[in-house]
């Protein structure tokens, strides 16, 4: 019992000289360090609807849907462990995370982040080929590195499948192949 009580004081007399090692949080705000990962922010402007984020999401958390002619990503931040791979994977840049790391609310649609972006079928089959948005930015990249007006490259509208039929289809290049 006597050897407790000095173990116990022992403790004490650590704890008092240490001084505050706390932080005064949550009445004293407290700002997140540099790199801090916390909230995921979705740029709409910017993304293209390539799904590498859902690809990339471990909790799976970001699903996508083609539907009615629109797709659809969903963002279910409930889940989210704020791994910063969908960041690191989007092409555009359209996903940071914040600092804000309180992301408590009494209402779940605050964490539900949902971008619809309209599709595109191809000219040919009717398959789907990719969204609007991806394609005007592939095509307006292409006419500019080529130095050409963008309506000139209709070949983007068409599948994989149907761009390479239309290839073959070429005189110029069925002989090459054929050869």
């Amino acid at each position: 019992m006597f050897k407790h009580l000095v173990s116990e004081l022992k403790e004490t007399l650590i704890c008092l000289k240490a001084g505050q090692v706390t932080l005064g949080y949550p009445f004293v705000p407290h700002s997140p360090e540099g790199e801090f990962r916390g909230l995921v922010r979705l740029d709409m402007e910017k993304c293209i609807g390539c799904g590498a984020c859902a690809n990339a999401c471990p909790p799976r958390l970001i699903t996508l849907e083609d539907t009615d002619g629109y797709r659809r990503l969903d963002f279910n931040l409930t889940r989210c462990t704020y791994c910063a791979r969908c960041r690191d994977v989007c092409p555009q840049q359209a996903i940071t995370l914040t600092g804000q790391f309180e992301t408590a609310t009494p209402d779940l649609s605050d964490l539900h982040i949902v971008i619809q972006l309209k599709l595109i079928h191809c000219r040919r089959c009717g398959k789907v080929v990719g969204t609007r948005r991806a394609a005007l930015r592939v095509k307006n990249e292409l006419a500019q590195k080529l130095e050409i007006d963008p309506d000139e490259i209709e070949w983007l509208n068409l599948c994989l499948d149907c761009k390479r039929l239309t290839a073959l289809e070429r005189p110029g290049l069925s002989k090459e192949v054929s050869v």
